[in-house]
């Protein structure tokens, strides 16, 4: 079964992207991560089918995470 993803306006998905690629790409440990994201308004989200990108606080999955 595929996991749900938003549909999003792909001009905002790539805003979004843009935004949140220096915060997922760093070195930083998960927990910082997760605090820099949360201030965007965001959070990665985890389940059985992998990890997401979400929104808070009603985490909707909007993007998968490699």
């Amino acid at each position: 079964m595929q996991p749900v993803v938003h549909a999003c306006n792909p001009v905002v998905m790539r805003q979004i992207k843009a935004l949140v690629a220096p915060i997922l790409g760093s070195s930083d440990t998960l927990q910082d991560r997760q605090r820099r994201l949360a201030r965007l308004g965001f959070t990665i989200s985890r389940s059985e089918e992998g990890s997401y990108l979400a929104t808070l606080p009603h985490g909707l999955r909007i993007m998968t995470l490699g």
